[in-house]
């Protein structure tokens, strides 16, 4: 069944030729002239991966290269939307001109794709470390700047952490179970006397992807990540880890550790609940624009969270909803956040309705969803989560999320404040003799920016026409990999 790795095999014979493009381009042409060339490039390489994974997956469940990967229908389309979001965020405008940053992002979304097929904690572990070492030198890939590397490193020194962490509970399990493939541990632990003991290492292994997925309170490195690395690496963090490492917990919580969900349920609760009120109060008192960012997406990991406690083939596709409109809705967001590249602070939005009306509304649609409001497709994505909550009678946690969502509504209403209501030459004191001004000047949007825009302005504002379409969709897609 090694047909079935041909995508990711396909990927890393790119990754060695994109490197030896890169090398060739930087040395012999004009580097900064080169480098969008070898984006693009490793954008369509990402399609075609897409494209080939649809072809040779095999949508039933398959096991691959000694038991150590697995194939299913729920894989092969997470994967397809981790392809399609990474070739998305490679296209999109942005001033980082080595090419090394394309051949990074190949690498961590390969460390992906084999995270969410991975069947045995060994390979579990090495695609997770492929993720993190390429995702710290990202983090740090803008070499002239104190803020990136700052960010870099404490992202280094927390994942390292976490990477000792993962690696004591894995190395738990397997001295109580004597095995390091997943299906032979998932029925091991219908029999075992060890389930107490067995249940102490698997949180150990849930924390650090709870860590990886900057889940509260293990989401102290994200909001200086996120401010310091460069807006396109912000927007591929904010996006793609999320879908890989969301799915990982799902599976591992539904179809492996099934004996131990009595204990990882409270741990999902206590973590969603944190999340959330994290997300949304600690994002009150921002005065940047990406920190913002950061705490709102503490707060939608919090939703996600929730979406899937319940554990039922209707949580599964809510959260597969939730995650998919996210994207959706984040990937509207960067593309505006990258062309507004000078705009640091949100005073520097104030009157961008008066000399820009297009991207003004199409700000202020991405953000109203994200808070939720209806008809937008935000409203949506949380109004099934809340459903599922509800209908398992998690009525504590529907009634949390309610307060917070309220809360969160504030800070996003209050950049469109900023946008539609405050005068052009505002300004405020960030500090003593700094003056934060807006930036007032023509911001003229790519043909590819345009393209982006309008597509997922589209997907926001008409979600409320069809979204029967996209329900039906997950649940036969689904209903066969869960439950």
């Amino acid at each position: 069944m090694l047909y079935c790795l041909m995508p990711e095999i396909f990927l890393s014979i790119v990754t060695c030729i994109i490197i030896g493009v890169g090398c060739f381009f930087t040395k012999f042409e004009g580097k900064v002239s080169q480098v969008k060339k070898i984006n693009y490039l490793t954008a369509l390489s990402f399609v075609f991966a897409a494209i080939l994974l649809n072809y040779v997956g095999d949508f039933n469940q398959v096991l691959i290269s000694s038991d150590l990967l697995i194939s299913n229908n729920s894989i092969v389309i997470i994967k397809t939307v981790l392809l399609i979001s990474s070739a998305i965020i490679l296209i999109l405008p942005n001033n980082i001109y080595d090419f090394e940053f394309s051949q990074l992002v190949l690498l961590a979304t390969l460390g992906m794709m084999l995270l969410i097929s991975s069947n045995d904690l060994i390979m579990l572990y090495l695609a997770i470390e492929l993720i993190s070492l390429s995702s710290y030198v990202l983090a740090t890939i803008r070499t002239n700047s104190q803020h990136s590397t700052e960010a870099g490193l404490k992202y280094f020194l927390l994942g390292a952490l976490t990477s000792g962490l993962l690696l004591f509970g894995m190395a738990l399990l397997y001295a109580f179970t004597g095995e390091t493939n997943l299906i032979n541990i998932a029925n091991i632990l219908w029999y075992t006397q060890y389930e107490t003991q067995i249940a102490f290492a698997v949180l150990f292994i849930f924390v650090a992807l709870l860590f990886k997925l900057a889940a509260a309170p293990f989401h102290m490195w994200l909001p200086d990540v996120y401010e310091g690395s460069p807006t396109i690496v912000t927007a591929y963090f904010a996006i793609v880890p999320k879908i890989a490492i969301l799915f990982t917990l799902i599976n591992l919580t539904v179809n492996i550790f099934v004996p131990l969900q009595v204990y990882l349920i409270p741990l999902f609760i206590s973590t969603a609940v944190a999340s959330i009120f994290v997300g949304a109060i600690g994002a009150i008192n921002q005065s940047k624009i990406k920190r913002l960012v950061a705490y709102s997406a503490i707060l939608n990991i919090g939703w996600m969270i929730i979406a899937f406690i319940p554990l039922s083939i209707n949580s599964m596709q809510a959260v597969f909803v939730y995650i998919l409109l996210y994207i959706v809705m984040s990937i509207n967001l960067f593309t505006l956040l990258l062309n507004f590249n000078q705009y640091n602070y949100i005073t520097q939005f104030s009157a961008l309705s008066r000399y820009n009306p297009v991207l003004a509304y199409t700000f202020a649609f991405t953000l109203l969803s994200i808070a939720g409001i209806p008809p937008l497709a935000g409203f949506f994505s949380k109004f099934l989560v809340l459903f599922n909550a509800i209908q398992n009678e998690y009525y504590f946690l529907s009634f949390i999320a309610i307060i917070a969502s309220a809360i969160s509504t504030f800070y996003y209403l209050r950049i469109i404040k900023f946008i539609f209501f405050k005068d052009s030459q505002y300004f405020y004191y960030k500090h003593l003799n700094d003056l934060i001004y807006p930036l007032n000047n023509n911001i003229n949007l790519s043909f590819v920016s345009s393209i982006v825009l309008g597509a997922t302005t589209w997907i926001i504002i008409t979600f409320f026409f069809f979204p029967d379409t996209l329900l039906f969709t997950t649940f036969i897609s689904l209903n066969h990999s869960f439950i």
